[in-house]
């Protein structure tokens, strides 16, 4: 095909309205342009992530998490859900064995302890007030340390064949009494109380763990039955009696991780 002499190049043409179509669009966004508007839509976008990353460790939390609730000896409450043990990391077993999390220190601050667990609350009451910085666990006596167990002989009114039980000693400053012990099967609190607002011994720590613990007492006496933790054994052995001083149940544990 021939151009005619004079002619102007098609190409020449699309580039030449290419170039005004963008000045004007860039003279209309200068002339609509509000910063206020932008920064808003930049954290309502950054809100919106937050808002999802929270509701994803929220959910990976509550799908790990053994659901506590009910007290020895009931038949209703809550229950337990599965917890693949092969497979979790030190962060998920922290959390199913109902450990603070990294958080914990300012998370209280911001929300408070969850209340349905009293003995983190004794925990935080005797020791956030040391923290120099709430995003990092103050100075402890010990860190606060958990572990799977199994149930190996039961009489009286406790089940004999949980499908999971756990032991957690977190440190406490209360008089002569320095941590604070529960033992639970199925979800099931076999020590200390239902409310989970005693458990008070006064721990043996070696090289920063708590090995032994007695609570001779038992409810009608204390609050709380009989507790003789010695992790050093690997052995856990929890009793209680009547006000006559006759035995309910008792239940021994060993300690399995």
């Amino acid at each position: 095909m021939t151009r005619e002499p004079g002619g102007i190049r098609p190409s020449v043409l699309l580039l030449s309205a290419l170039l005004v179509f963008g000045c004007g669009y860039g003279i209309y966004r200068a002339w609509t342009f509000d910063p206020l508007t932008q920064r808003a839509e930049i954290e309502d976008h950054d809100r919106d992530d937050r808002r999802r990353a929270r509701a994803d460790r929220h959910g990976r939390r509550r799908d790990g998490r053994v659901r506590s609730g009910g007290v020895a000896g009931s038949t209703g409450g809550a229950g337990w859900v599965h917890h693949d043990w092969g497979t979790e990391t030190e962060l998920s077993r922290a959390l199913t064995l109902h450990l603070p999390g990294p958080t914990f220190w300012r998370d209280a601050v911001d929300r408070g302890v969850p209340p349905e667990d009293p003995q983190l609350l004794a925990m935080w009451r005797s020791f956030h007030g040391l923290a120099q910085e709430y995003g990092e666990a103050p100075p402890l006596p010990f860190e606060p340390t958990a572990h799977r167990a199994e149930l190996v002989d039961a009489t009286g009114d406790v089940a004999s064949s949980p499908t999971s039980c756990d032991v957690r000693v977190l440190p406490v400053a209360s008089g002569e009494f320095t941590c604070v012990v529960r033992v639970m099967c199925d979800g099931r609190v076999l020590y200390p109380n239902a409310t989970q607002t005693a458990g008070y011994v006064r721990c043996e720590i070696e090289d920063g763990q708590p090995v032994r613990a007695l609570d001779s007492g038992f409810s009608a006496r204390d609050g709380d039955p009989l507790v003789d933790l010695d992790l050093a054994r690997g052995t856990v052995r929890v009793e209680e009696y009547d006000e006559a001083g006759q035995p309910t149940y008792s239940a021994t544990l060993r300690i399995q991780s």
